[in-house]
C-alpha cells in the first residue's frame, strides 16, 4: 500500500477501520495529507498499535485525532493544514539546534539579562545556557505497561499517513499547530526524531496545538527526568497536559511518565 487511503472503509492485516476519509491541505493546494475515520472508534490505543505493527508492510503510520476545545472539526474536518513539508530536508536539521533556538527564544541568553530571577528559577537546576541533550534511556516500559496505557485511552478518531516513521508525520501532513514558536513543522520534527531514536518517544495523538508522544522508554529517576525537562522547556510552551512551565515541575511529571504533552499557544 502507498499513497493516502481513499474515502470509505478500510482493512490493514486484521484490523478493520469504519468509514473513513481523506483530509485536505485546505489552505493551498487541496490535496490530501490523511486518512481518518469519521467516528471516534473504541480502543484506539490498541488499534494504533496494531496499525504501528503493520507500518513497515503498508507504509502508513497511525495516529489520534483531537482538536481544539475538545472538538476535532479543527483542524481536521476544516482541513487547517499546508501542504506538505520536503521531509528530506529534515536531514539537514539538527535537534540540538533547534533545541538551544528554543532555549535563547524562551528569554534566556545569560544571567545578566534576568535581574528580577524569573527566568533562573524556570530552568532550575540548570544555568545560562542550553545544557545540552540528555542520553538515552534503555529501561522500556513492559508489556504490561504498555498495555494498561493504551488500554486507557478513550474512544477517538484514527488516522493515517504516507510517512517511513512517526517523527515525519506533521511536516507530512502539513500541521500548523507551533507555527507562532517554531514556523513549519519542520523543526519539531528534527526533535521527534531524536526523541523516538533516545526515547522510544512516538507521535501518539495530534489536536490543533497540541501533541501527545508514547514513549517507551522513560526516565526512570528525577536526575534523568531534569535533563530531558530542560529539552521540554526549550521545545514548546507548555508541558505535561498540565501548563508546566518551570524544568524543575517538568521533571517530577515526566519520571516514569509514558505520555508525553505538548502545547503551543
Amino acid at each position: 500500500m502507498s499513497g493516502v487511503p481513499g474515502n470509505g472503509e478500510l482493512r490493514i492485516g486484521l484490523v478493520a477501520l469504519p468509514a473513513g476519509r481523506q483530509i485536505s491541505a485546505s489552505y493551498y493546494s487541496g490535496e490530501p495529507i490523511a486518512w481518518a475515520t469519521v467516528q471516534p472508534v473504541p480502543h484506539p490505543g490498541r488499534v494504533w498499535a496494531d496499525l504501528s505493527a503493520a507500518h513497515q508492510r503498508t507504509g502508513l503510520v497511525p495516529f489520534l485525532l483531537s482538536g481544539l476545545d475538545g472538538d476535532t472539526k479543527r483542524p481536521w474536518d476544516d482541513g487547517e493544514f499546508n501542504d506538505p513539508e520536503t521531509i528530506s530536508s529534515l536531514d539537514q536539521l539538527d535537534a540540538r539546534q533547534v533545541l538551544a533556538s528554543g532555549w535563547y527564544d524562551q528569554g534566556y541568553e545569560d544571567e545578566g539579562e534576568d535581574e528580577d530571577g524569573e527566568l533562573t528559577a524556570l530552568i532550575a537546576p540548570f544555568s545560562g545556557q542550553f545544557p545540552g541533550l540528555a542520553p538515552a534511556t534503555d529501561r522500556q516500559l513492559s508489556p504490561g505497561e504498555l498495555e494498561d496505557v493504551l488500554g486507557s485511552l478513550p474512544p477517538a478518531r484514527i488516522g493515517l499517513t504516507d510517512v517511513a516513521r512517526p517523527a515525519d508525520v506533521l511536516p507530512r501532513i502539513g500541521w500548523l499547530g507551533a507555527a507562532n514558536w517554531h514556523g513549519p513543522p519542520l523543526p519539531i520534527a528534527a526533535v521527534l526524531r531524536s526523541w523516538e531514536d533516545r526515547f522510544g518517544a512516538r507521535l501518539l495523538d495530534i489536536g490543533f496545538a497540541e501533541i501527545r508522544l508514547l514513549v517507551d522508554r522513560p526516565p526512570r529517576s528525577l536526575e534523568a527526568a531534569q535533563r530531558i525537562a530542560a529539552e521540554h522547556f526549550a521545545f514548546c510552551d507548555e508541558c505535561g497536559g498540565q501548563g508546566l512551565r518551570d524544568i524543575s515541575s517538568i521533571a517530577v511529571s515526566l519520571v516514569n511518565a509514558p505520555i508525553w504533552t505538548f502545547w503551543w499557544d
